[in-house]
């Protein structure tokens, strides 16, 4: 029975059980029951429409009881190998339940001898997760005599050393999400190049300028967009790109990836490995539960760790021995074996990572193995736990280790004395490019985690300072007992960019040489560079961050506080002052400067800027009672109204290189709301395509989905990683295409260029559309907001925040009264 058969007489079968079960539950155990002993039954004639098929409930409660008749798993063991999962470990919920809810997605297996992953591969499509495996094996794969497990492993000829003048083809797979080649990339790729033909597959949107800074160091390059991580490139290239007929033309095919920073000449690697009687090899071997809280403190040699087995990897593959993806080799007898070729032709998106680790780079490991294929490593030893990720690397650096994960320096926050990475990795590789790799973590490493990374220091009595954050609880006392203070004032940076930008910015400019204004920027994973007057920046996620934003009376955010901040603050003696409220409307009157709209007479938790006196703020979060609305008007404006020469420096900077990068040409500012709204089909980009080159102009796009659709565009990326400053673009761009949801075409008015509106008629001929704006006529005329606005916006919100200090302050946190049992202690 196929997977698809399987799934139709599936669904009849539970429709009739549903049924029965309302009815007489006897006659649907009845019918479970026959079906275990004797097979699913085929789809009839009479079976109920496909389109009338079961809920994801009905199916859920047939299969557990189909399970639990053929009695095909025990829920105490089950629960007992899995008790790293809270529902399991405090039986919340029921093991065969879990198993069939989930379990089986996350390759759980239902028993010791059944191994989800491996039967699914061999029974079932591993492209599709519509089936469960223990499920199918029990109403047809029994009956059919499957296997539950991979047969004992073959007797294979000796592995033999690669020959001399062997000939090597590398799949190299890469992302980023700024859209760029880094220069970390080039020096790696030009290493491997001397070693192998390289072919190259980034996974997403990228310039052709880029590219083709891979000319000398690739045979060939891409960027197709796919959402499958490593092996998705991995896959692609060799099955479409590259294609197995061209890697047959070789003795060895290696899987890199740009996950590793190269420290040194891979000549001794390569000289090291040929030598190595292997069908395949990696750099080092990993074993999650060879750890040190398993009492595993040093290393143990790679064959002890081959025969190394524990009762937990028969129920979770997380656990068995692999080895990882960043820097893989196969011989001929691996990538000529056809189950080689089907397991990595099946490589799907997942919709977790750590899917596609268990399902890809674990469970390809765990197929070769099965079937005989003998490995090594360029590390000899098994090392606890992850090594990449431990102070264990250091060990492996001074073997000759050439690798540097990026996230271990980069995302690592409990590694002590990380923050010495350079000097320690120098020590052992004193010609590793290091400033160039830190350019590349400062551009795409959570600044906070590195921020963190480097607090983490041993000190001279030998104890180790984490630093560590306050829980919600602790948090909530810190705020209650702290002191405020009305003139710190705290700006978290926003939750989408992680920038300082917009009205938040807009304000912050407004004090940033106040010296009686204590300014604290509060960043997350962007690293923001802000000099002044009394200025702090630290990062939310720090013990500083928490102590300064604990004591700040007044804070910025764009929009409700429990929407910005990772922990709740007591509005009652904070000030919020919400910034991203009141989009400006249609004919609206001119603001009210400094009068609030509403007031409640006393210091109130939240204040809400808007444009005018005519917009009504939201009424979401925890904070929205007590609301005082303070219609200043928008002070991001003041950043499309004032002359450049009065902008920040750093915007500046910015508008000065995207300019340098449009050389010339127009910029179209493509930035709708809605995903309908962009797609213009193949025709319409087509068209779209020749108004560009006719124009001499270039589209940019913010969002990638729209990169996606226009890649065939070679659209400039104008993301908000690299780009956070939207009024920027404004500036530089000379028409604005939008749709009517997007908030972007009312501050766009101010710059006094065109807005094309995207709909059924724009889409249908949008080049029309763009020229009609473009000579000075509107596509959609009337259709721009009645915007009033100027440049002191920023001054009103900073003189209203004033007038506000100036009430009564906070009062101090009430005393709690002591409990019944504490009045008795007393």
């Amino acid at each position: 029975m196929t997977p698809q058969e399987f799934t139709s007489a599936w669904h009849a079968f539970v429709a009739r059980w549903h049924a029965l079960a309302r009815d007489d539950r006897r006659a649907a155990a009845a019918l479970v029951r026959d079906a275990v002993r004797s097979g699913l039954p085929s789809d009839g004639p009479d079976a109920p429409n496909a389109l009338d098929a079961p809920d994801a409930e009905a199916l859920l409660a047939c299969e557990v009881a189909v399970i639990r008749a053929a009695r095909a798993m025990r829920g105490r063991r089950y629960a007992k190998a899995n008790a790293d999962l809270k529902v399991l470990r405090d039986k919340t919920l029921d093991p065969v339940e879990h198993f069939c809810r989930m379990g089986w997605r996350w390759l759980r297996n239902p028993r010791p001898d059944f191994d989800v992953w491996w039967y699914w591969n061999e029974y079932l499509d591993p492209t599709r997760d519509d089936i469960d495996p223990l499920l199918f094996h029990v109403l047809v794969g029994r009956h059919a005599g499957n296997a539950t497990t991979p047969p004992p492993t073959p007797e294979r000829h000796d592995s033999a050393a690669l020959a001399e003048g062997a000939r090597r083809i590398c799949l190299y797979a890469a992302y980023d999400a700024d859209g760029v080649i880094d220069d970390y990339v080039l020096h790696y790729l030009r290493e491997l190049s001397r070693h192998a033909d390289v072919y190259y597959l980034a996974d997403g949107v990228m310039p052709r300028a880029e590219l083709d800074k891979l000319a000398d160091v690739t045979v060939a390059a891409w960027a197709i967009p796919h959402a499958r991580y490593d092996f998705g490139s991995y896959s692609m290239l060799a099955t479409e790109l590259v294609g197995w007929e061209t890697i047959e033309q070789y003795d060895e095919l290696l899987f890199a990836n740009d996950s590793c920073y190269l420290l040194r000449s891979l000549d001794e690697t390569f000289a090291r490995m040929d030598r190595r009687p292997a069908d395949w090899w990696g750099m080092q071997a990993t074993k999650m539960d060879f750890s040190r809280g398993e009492g595993h403190t040093r290393p143990i040699p790679l064959a002890e760790a081959k025969r190394l087995h524990t009762p937990v990897e028969e129920w979770n593959p997380h656990y068995r021995i692999h080895l990882s993806s960043y820097l893989l080799a196969f011989r001929r007898p691996v990538f000529t074996d056809p189950g080689f070729r089907r397991r990595l032709g099946a490589v799907v998106k997942q919709a977790f990572k750590d899917l596609v680790i268990l399902k890809y780079e674990i469970g390809l490991s765990d197929y070769l193995i099965d079937a005989g294929f003998d490995f090594d490593t360029f590390i000899p030893d098994l090392y606890p736990f992850h090594p990449l990720y431990s102070s264990d690397y250091f060990d492996l650096l001074a073997q000759g280790f050439p690798l540097l994960k990026r996230n271990f320096v980069g995302e690592s926050t409990g590694t002590p004395d990380l923050g010495r990475w350079k000097e320690r990795v120098l020590e052992h590789a004193p010609d590793a490019p290091v400033e160039m790799f830190e350019r590349n973590l400062r551009r795409v490493a959570p600044a906070d985690k590195l921020a963190r990374t480097a607090q983490i220091r041993t000190g001279e009595d030998g104890r180790i300072d984490y630093r560590k954050l306050l829980n919600r609880k602790e948090f909530r006392l810190e705020d209650r007992i702290a002191p405020k203070f009305d003139h710190w004032w705290a700006f978290p940076v926003s939750t989408t960019e992680h920038a300082l930008t917009g009205n938040e910015r807009a304000v912050f400019e407004e004090v940033r040489h106040d010296p009686s204004v204590k300014k604290i920027v509060l960043t997350r994973s962007r690293e923001v560079d802000l000099d002044g007057e009394n200025v702090v920046v630290l990062p939310l996620a720090s013990r500083d961050g928490q102590e300064h934003l604990a004591r700040a009376g007044q804070v910025f955010v764009r929009h409700a506080a429990d929407l910005t901040l990772p922990w709740e603050i007591d509005l009652r003696r904070h000030r919020v002052i919400d910034l991203g409220e009141g989009l400006p409307k249609p004919g609206a009157p001119a603001p009210d400067p400094l009068s609030p709209r509403a007031s409640s007479g006393k210091r109130p938790g939240r204040h809400v800027v808007v444009s005018s006196a005519g917009d009504t703020p939201g009424g979401e979060g925890r904070e929205a009672s007590q609301v005082e609305v303070w219609p200043t008007g928008q002070p991001r404006h003041a950043f499309l109204l004032r002359p450049e020469s009065d902008l920040p420096d750093d915007l500046r900077t910015a508008l000065a290189a995207l300019r340098t990068e449009l050389a010339g040409r127009r910029l179209v500012l493509w930035l709708p709301a809605r995903a309908a709204s962009s797609d213009l089909g193949d025709a319409g980009v087509a068209a779209l395509g020749d108004w560009l080159r006719r124009h001499d102009a270039v589209v940019g796009v913010r969002a990638p989905r729209d990169a996606h659709r226009l890649a065939d565009l070679d659209p400039l990326l104008l993301m908000p990683r690299r780009w956070p400053d939207v009024e920027v673009l404004y500036r530089a761009s000379a028409v604005l295409v939008t749709d009517d949801r997007a908030h972007h075409r009312a501050d766009y008015a101010l710059t006094g260029r065109p807005v094309v509106l995207l709909d059924k008629a724009t889409r249908a001929d949008l080049p029309a559309a763009l020229d009609r704006a473009l000579e000075g006529g509107s596509a959609r005329p009337g259709d721009a907001p009645d915007l009033r606005a100027d440049d002191g916006a920023a001054w009103r919100v900073v003189q209203r925040v004033r007038q506000a200090g100036l009430s009564d302050p906070a009062p101090p946190p009430a005393a709690r009264r002591p409990s019944g049992r504490a009045r008795e202690r007393a």
